[in-house]
């Protein structure tokens, strides 16, 4: 009897230790649900208490504890900005968590060799509303003032066309216009940008312990669940968004975010969920995304770049937050990593309003390649987006693929670039018919004509940079060249002298408006083949493929393909071969029962090598 009497006392002992526990442990907040777990989980370990010393209990009380504990941890779910060093420190990548700055120049003449430091721009012609898709990007003005970017305001007319653009700022009232470095503020007050930093993720959801939770908001801009998430830029196939978060267990790329002892936050490897993280919202996929391993230019100061295009690209890139490459070197089975790195938008990753994705790796201080290895052999990349499954590409990259050194560019190659420079300045606003297309179209062309002028002035400007800003700048002069003029270029045929048969229905005075110049892209390269797309225009009777090995079209190929078609393969291609192409299309008049083509201007050519074996 006083056996059991003694059992039941020290039973109480244990039980109160648990609750002195949880006072201790949540400073005297103790919940009763937690309680009540920590007495139902004790209750079961008396049920088969047995006549053992007490002291022989001791660890039993231990794993009571430790049990309830376990059980007892709740979490607050969230979005949270977080930096570059803070997101890829538990990632596996290579030198994680440096976050030094190197004052080396890059090929591109960008200080974009340090760790996951910020990546800082001085440019004032584009970049910065990309940058602020996903991104905590701030503006640094030259009085010393510094404004956080919270999101780009796009006012559109009736039919949906963008009348006007805004800057809203974190802790700034009303709307802001930024007109080449300028800062126009709600009271007429203006700012002049002196640089602009790009300094990690705006939305990574994370869970924190709520213990911790004031703590962490005190330190971390955070997104509660239902509140607003908003980004984006309408441009070319790129849009804004504005979603509500919802933040759960099973939402992809989670972190969790745990309290040190000095009261600093560090964050765990993200996890693989199911949820999006976003409210009414499933987890998207991209699948209409077509990947190209580029051929070494280095015109962003990468030594190795792969776009992704395709349907699916646009969407995927207003969400992109990062993106992480695993390289293997020669094993094809990709079983054995050999490094990993860790990207920065702007420095590494980019995109484009209508060329696409564009991915590249930096020589770095966070990126380095094993020794005795050159680059070549088998990669992934995986792209990581709001609301977005992980898009992974697996590919092989060839010495064709890898910048080896700084080409300059020649004598030659700036002149072509200063021949569309004239061009560029020859198109006058005033001959074209107004509208939304127009302004938008003349409005590229100055900030690409800007840039291009920029460039012309360096000193050691590059191969690679000059290839890349005529393709900019070429696309801008073709949108600019695809509006309606006043005078619309017509096609009039003469009226004939001779009559036509009564049978006829031919009319023998016909004017003919030539048709739309259409775009073009080239995908899918075999070692024999290549695949044109194109742009339909409507109203037209078939169109012409012109390719050729020369960039001047000597001795090209032209194909004749039906109306209805918008993409052909070209076949019996000679491998590891550069090819250009170029599409137009014509309509058809009939003179005097005789049938006159009416042609339009050739698309931009294009080009894509084929594949050497």
């Amino acid at each position: 009897m006083w056996y059991h009497i003694f059992q039941q006392l020290e039973f109480s002992n244990y039980v109160h230790a648990i609750i002195l526990y949880y006072r201790k442990r949540r400073k005297n907040y103790i919940r009763k649900r937690l309680i009540g777990k920590a007495f139902a989980i004790a209750m079961s370990g008396a049920m088969v208490l047995t006549a053992t010393p007490v002291t022989a209990n001791i660890f039993h009380v231990a794993h009571i504890v430790k049990a309830a504990d376990e059980q007892s941890d709740e979490y607050v779910y969230c979005y949270a900005g977080l930096t570059w060093n803070e997101y890829w420190a538990s990632e596996g990548v290579y030198a994680a968590g440096n976050d030094s700055s190197s004052d080396t120049l890059d090929s591109h003449s960008e200080l974009d060799n340090g760790g996951y430091d910020a990546v800082t721009r001085a440019t004032t012609n584009h970049g910065l509303h990309r940058g602020s898709f996903q991104c905590i990007t701030t503006i640094y003005t030259t009085d010393g003032s510094a404004y956080q970017i919270s999101n780009w305001e796009q006012v559109k007319d009736s039919d949906g066309k963008v009348t006007a653009t805004y800057l809203h700022l974190k802790d700034v009232e009303g709307r802001v216009t930024f007109n080449k470095g300028t800062l126009t503020f709600a009271d007429n007050s203006t700012k002049k940008m002196d640089h602009y930093s790009v300094s990690g993720i705006k939305y990574v959801p994370v869970k924190v312990k709520a213990s911790d939770y004031n703590d962490f908001k005190a330190k971390y801009s955070v997104v509660e669940n239902n509140g607003t998430l908003i980004g984006g830029y309408a441009e070319g196939v790129l849009s804004s968004y504005e979603a509500s978060a919802n933040v759960t267990a099973d939402t992809n790329g989670l972190k969790e975010a745990v309290k040190g002892s000095d009261g600093s936050f560090s964050f765990k490897a993200r996890t693989t969920g199911t949820d999006s993280g976003i409210k009414d919202q499933t987890l998207q996929k991209a699948v209409k995304i077509t990947p190209t391993v580029k051929a070494a230019s280095g015109s962003y100061g990468e030594f190795l770049r792969v776009d992704l295009n395709g349907d699916d690209y646009g969407a995927l890139g207003d969400k992109m937050q990062a993106v992480k490459w695993t390289y293997y070197g020669n094993d094809s089975t990709r079983t054995k990593a050999l490094a990993s790195y860790g990207t920065k938008f702007a420095a590494d990753n980019w995109m484009h309003k209508s060329m696409g994705i564009q991915l590249g790796l930096t020589d770095s201080i966070r990126c380095q390649l094993p020794e005795n290895t050159d680059g070549t052999g088998y990669w992934s990349l995986t792209v990581y987006a709001l609301g977005y499954e992980d898009y992974t590409l697996n590919f092989e990259a060839t010495k064709d693929n890898i910048v080896s050194k700084k080409a300059l560019a020649s004598n030659e190659e700036k002149a072509s670039l200063q021949k569309l420079v004239t061009e560029a300045e020859s198109l006058k606003k005033d001959s074209y018919v107004d509208s939304s297309n127009k302004q938008t179209a003349f409005a590229n062309l100055q900030t690409e004509l800007d840039e291009t002028k920029d460039l012309l002035n360096k000193k050691d400007l590059s191969s690679a940079e000059v290839s890349e800003q005529i393709t900019h700048l070429t696309e801008a002069i073709n949108a600019v060249k695809a509006l309606k003029t006043k005078d619309a270029a017509t096609t009039t045929v003469a009226p004939s002298t001779t009559k036509p048969a009564a049978t006829t229905t031919a009319t023998n005075t016909t004017t003919v408006k030539a048709p739309a110049k259409t775009t073009v892209k080239l995908s899918k390269a075999k070692k024999t083949s290549i695949k044109v797309s194109w742009k339909k225009v409507s109203g037209v009777a078939a169109y012409q493929i012109q390719y050729s090995t020369s960039k001047n079209f000597k001795n090209a190929k032209t194909v004749k393909v039906s109306a209805k078609s918008t993409s052909k393969v070209l076949k019996k291609l000679k491998k590891n071969k550069k090819y250009y192409v170029r599409v137009r299309s014509y309509k058809v008049t009939k003179v005097n029962n005789k049938s006159k083509n009416v042609y339009s201007a050739w698309s931009a050519k294009k080009a894509l090598k084929t594949k050497k074996k």
